[in-house]
């Protein structure tokens, strides 16, 4: 249900973030949709995580373009399995935010970037009405 409302943020404030002018940013070629992508995510998350003897990668979103403090980034909502082996491991989920300028990457708990993501809409609306 996380990863759902998860989804559904990123995509809706990738849309909101979108430039008035509509111009599209070009996504980095390590990041490009499909095999790219997912050799991508799956080698960051390996080394991530220290190599475990077992990783799946159950879904992960494409890239979406997106300012979080003033730079522009790239993230992607990323579901996987890690153990011992199929039948030891756990599900979780991630955020990868990618930075094009620095050519790094991050992971961010999704419930985080989530709470990010109200407590800065809440303030929008704060500011909207003229309160403080």
């Amino acid at each position: 249900m996380k990863i759902l409302f998860a989804l559904l943020l990123l995509c809706s404030t990738g849309l909101a973030g979108q430039s008035a002018s509509k111009e599209k940013e070009k996504k980095p070629r390590v990041i490009q949709n499909g095999s790219a992508a997912k050799s991508y995510i799956h080698k960051a998350l390996y080394e991530f995580l220290e190599k475990p003897p077992y990783l799946a990668i159950e879904i992960a979103t494409p890239f979406l373009a997106k300012e979080i403090g003033g730079r522009k980034v790239w993230l992607s909502l990323v579901e996987f399995s890690c153990g011992l082996d199929e039948k030891h491991c756990v599900d979780c989920a991630t955020v990868i935010i990618y930075e094009p300028v620095t050519k790094q990457h991050r992971f961010v708990n999704p419930d985080d970037l989530i709470g990010q993501a109200g407590r800065k809409s809440d303030d929008k609306e704060t500011a909207d009405d003229g309160s403080i």
